[in-house]
């Protein structure tokens, strides 16, 4: 038995309606994130020092800017960079501390940092360790080879 031509017509507009019905947009691309290799290269790089003298973060940074007895009878010793960065023509604060726990036997048992983590990977981080935007991203961290203090 042959369907009827009037079925095949509606069932053939039916098809024709439901291909150019509106389909959803597309969601956006994700923005990419600019800080990712400025923090993967200031964490990477800070995690060498664990379990390190301390003498290595002040032969790396100089003396801490501030420290501080902690309760395990260590110490917290913290180092502090400031500076600005010409944003849009304007001169904008920077900064960046890293706090390092200390145990009593000099030890470096924990560290972090916080401000601004491009500013942060610029001062506490060798320039070979995070490459310029045109040259790639992240090329892994190394001790000894920090800019001078205060850079």
């Amino acid at each position: 038995m042959r369907p009827a031509p009037f079925a095949v017509s509606v069932l053939a507009t039916l098809l024709l309606v439901a291909g150019c019905a509106r389909q959803p947009p597309r969601a956006a691309a994700p923005v990419p994130d600019l800080t990712a290799p400025a923090r993967a290269a200031f964490g990477d790089h800070m995690e060498l020092y664990q379990g390190k003298p301390v003498t290595t973060l002040e032969k790396d940074f100089g003396p801490p800017s501030r420290q501080r007895p902690a309760s395990d009878g260590g110490t917290i010793a913290i180092w502090s960079r400031k500076g600005e960065a010409m944003v849009d023509g304007k001169a904008v604060a920077q900064d960046c501390e890293v706090t390092a726990f200390v145990d009593p036997a000099g030890i470096v048992s924990g560290i972090f940092g916080g401000g601004n983590i491009i500013y942060c990977a610029k001062v506490f981080v060798p320039p070979a360790a995070v490459r310029d935007s045109a040259g790639g991203l992240y090329s892994g961290p190394q001790i000894g080879t920090l800019p001078p203090p205060g850079f």
